[in-house]
């Protein structure tokens, strides 16, 4: 079963100042231009309309019921080719909304674990705890996180050993300091940051 809470929209939001920010753009220049394409097309077919009421003004012979449903039809067509823009601009600010949401969360969603795991190493925990999904972007960003973290695991063990290695040497030489104790304490702390 999957993970209830990735259907909120709250989950897709993680910055929602980014993400908004950025849809928004999208959506307000393609809504601009269709917009724009949409007047053009309703010019259009107003043009048509007055052509066809000019059109019938010089048929003399055509009686006047005829002439009004021509006109009346020909205004009805203009309303649904507005209708049909509206609706067509709506539908399209939709869906390019929605699909702006989910394209920048596969953007943020990473960014997000990652600034988490930022946040776990400052604390001195040189592991990462989580992955990303296989469909979200700075894969490749988040390799290089990971090879990183693992090179400094991998120096961190090595200090380790060595300090370990000196204090047994100096314990066996017959060293006896509050300063051995201090180091043995710090040495813990440090193996903690890799366990």
């Amino acid at each position: 079963m999957g993970d209830k809470r990735q259907r909120k929209l709250r989950n897709y939001l993680l910055d929602r100042r980014f993400q908004l920010k950025y849809t928004s753009m999208i959506v307000l220049v393609t809504v601009t231009v269709a917009g724009g394409l949409g007047y053009v097309a309703y010019g259009f077919s107003q043009g048509q309309t007055e052509a066809l009421t000019a059109h019938i003004a010089a048929q003399p012979d055509l009686d006047a019921e005829t002439a009004q449903d021509l006109e009346r039809f020909a205004r009805e067509e203009d309303r649904k080719v507005r209708n049909a823009i509206l609706i067509g601009v709506l539908l399209l600010t939709l869906a390019l909304g929605v699909v702006g949401i989910l394209v920048t969360h596969r953007v943020v969603g990473p960014a997000y674990r990652m600034r988490r795991l930022f946040e776990r190493i400052g604390e001195g925990k040189l592991e990462i705890t989580t992955g990303i999904r296989k469909g979200d972007e700075l894969q490749e960003l988040f390799r290089s996180f990971a090879d990183m973290v693992e090179s400094l695991r991998d120096q961190r063990s090595e200090e380790i050993a060595q300090l370990e290695d000196t204090l047994a040497k100096m314990e066996a030489a017959g060293v006896q300091s509050d300063h051995i104790t201090q180091l043995r304490a710090v040495l813990e702390r440090i193996r903690k940051t890799v366990d």
